[in-house]
């Protein structure tokens, strides 16, 4: 069960930090930035990396006993 979820938070995190970049440079293309657009980038960039990290050391620290019994 671990395991997915460390999975599921990887994926995801890739996911949001890639949308995070898209929406910081949608905010910055205006004459004017948009603070709304590059705060909300920002935060999904944030977010989506300590989600990977921390998926990943959930993954590495797994023990690979994941057998139902």
């Amino acid at each position: 069960m671990l395991l997915e979820i460390s999975r599921i938070m990887i994926a995801g995190g890739a996911v949001a930090a890639g949308l995070g970049v898209v929406f910081f440079g949608v905010g910055l293309s205006f004459v004017e930035p948009e603070p709304l657009e590059t705060n909300a980038g920002i935060v999904l960039m944030v977010g989506g990396i300590i989600a990977v990290v921390v998926g990943s050391v959930i993954y590495r620290g797994h023990d690979g006993d994941d057998a139902v019994t």
